[in-house]
């Protein structure tokens, strides 16, 4: 039995051999991890240092932004409501403007047909006129010259006596 029982120390002893390879390599792999996480650990205060930097530096801004934006938004406020209120009026006069404007032209329309009527009317009544003026006198200088016998004056004769008589009747 002395073989037999070396050759079961000898198998126990090389599955222990086995199974001590196998937790030294998981031990190798779990302090490699370890190593590679104190190296992390490591670089994290820099990096935590980094980012609170960040944020400090981040609300270092915010706080000074609002430490000036407050006041100067507060400051153009009441500047910022004039302009949109001078803004408004300007608007409507400018609308007010554009509507007088094309009011106007009207006007100025109405005024140039009224007076082209009237210049129209005018010129027409004046060479009317002149016109039948000229056919007037025409009509004038022919019946004149139908005429002149019955026009011209009678004979009176030399004696007084006719003249008398003449006035008698």
């Amino acid at each position: 039995m002395a073989d037999d029982e070396a050759i079961a120390l000898y198998g126990a002893v090389k599955k222990m051999a086995e199974a001590m390879a196998a937790r030294e390599a998981v031990l190798d792999e779990k302090t490699a991890a370890l190593d590679h996480t104190i190296a992390e650990l490591k670089g994290l205060p820099l990096a935590l240092g980094k980012q609170t930097s960040q944020y400090i530096a981040a609300g270092v801004r915010q706080s000074i932004q609002d430490d000036f934006s407050r006041p100067i938004a507060d400051a153009v406020k009441g500047p910022l409501k004039e302009l949109e209120s001078a803004t408004y009026h300007a608007r409507t006069v400018m609308a007010e403007g554009g509507k007088e404007a094309r009011l106007q032209n009207w006007k100025w329309i109405a005024a140039m047909v009224i007076m082209g009527i009237v210049l129209g009317a005018t010129g027409c009544y004046y060479w009317f006129v002149r016109d039948l003026n000229q056919v007037n006198n025409r009509l004038d200088t022919i019946q004149q010259q139908l005429t002149p016998a019955a026009l011209a004056p009678v004979p009176q004769p030399a004696d007084g006596k006719a003249t008398k008589e003449h006035r008698r009747h």
